[in-house]
């Protein structure tokens, strides 16, 4: 597998990307996550992303190449997501940076244009994801919102493989009524992001 110096690994959930990401740096011979050569970045503010291109200019201490990863890097705000981009242009020879992600859409255009995607797609019956039935009737909508789990991390983690279903439903076969699907999964993700009750934006999901 060629490996292009800066990649984004898109995946259904955060867990999958992460095991691509750890092949891809078994492939590059880090798969010690504790040498000095890779940096895995757990805080997403601006001035710990800053000081990625200092840690990609230096020498290696023990292989040929320094690393950076950034898991779910959706995290990342704007800003963050700007300083990174001149990073991601010039990442310095041999050197490579790794992102993941479940949502695109949380990510700058620039930031994925820059990147090599790899996208995980399951051949898998058991791994596909069964879309949610939208019907238009209000009650029954609502009775199969009530039956989804009420942890915060688990509906987002729903929505974000909804979206990712509908997007590639979208790509086959484009329809107005998978697009405004897509805006309203959007919508709700969001929602929750900005703190409101989960099973709030899963209402608005279904009843909007």
């Amino acid at each position: 597998m060629s490996i292009f110096p800066s990649t984004l690994i898109i995946a259904s959930s955060p867990d999958k990307a992460y095991q691509k990401a750890r092949e891809i740096l078994t492939e590059l011979h880090h798969q010690d996550l504790n040498n000095p050569d890779l940096f895995i970045l757990d805080d997403y503010t601006i001035s710990t992303v800053r000081t990625l291109k200092k840690f990609l200019s230096q020498k290696p201490f023990n292989h040929n190449s320094k690393v950076v990863l950034i898991p779910q890097a959706d995290n990342l705000n704007p800003e963050s997501q700007n300083a990174l981009l001149k990073t991601l242009e010039e990442p310095g020879t041999d050197n490579y940076i790794l992102l993941t992600t479940i949502n695109t859409t949380k990510l700058l255009p620039t930031i994925v244009s820059r990147c090599q995607k790899i996208k995980l797609n399951s051949n898998d019956h058991k791994d596909k994801i069964k879309l949610w039935p939208i019907t238009g009737n209000i009650k029954e909508d609502l009775n199969f919102a009530t039956n989804i789990t009420t942890d915060k991390n688990e509906i987002k983690s729903l929505l974000n493989n909804q979206l990712d279903s509908y997007q590639q439903l979208l790509i086959s076969s484009p329809t107005e009524s998978t697009a405004k699907i897509i805006k309203k999964l959007i919508d709700a993700i969001n929602l929750i992001d900005s703190n409101v009750d989960p099973k709030s934006a899963l209402d608005y999901f279904f009843i909007k």
